[in-house]
């Protein structure tokens, strides 16, 4: 099982879907293209937040599995993590 961790600044919101994850990566870039704009998070195990978004905001996304077995070793082989770099998606 996959979860992915998402960092705005200081908050950290957990999301158990990739599908919800692309729609923010797409918003948090869309609010960086507009100068600072408000993004709606819903779909996290927060509560329903909105986090204001600007290009000095830092953004920070990770992948992590979480092993179905217990007993099983080496859970983390498969981890990815990545800053939001907004000046390469001028």
């Amino acid at each position: 099982m996959q979860v992915y961790h998402v960092y705005i600044d200081d908050l950290r919101f957990t999301f158990v879907d990739r599908a919800p994850v692309e729609e923010l990566k797409e918003r948090v870039v869309a609010a960086n293209r507009a100068e600072g704009a408000f993004v709606s998070i819903t779909q996290s195990s927060r509560p329903p937040s909105e986090v204001f978004v600007t290009n000095q905001t830092k953004v920070r996304i990770e992948t992590a599995s979480i092993p179905r077995d217990q007993g099983s070793p080496g859970g983390d082989e498969d981890d990815d993590a990545f800053w939001f770099d907004f000046d390469s998606l001028s």
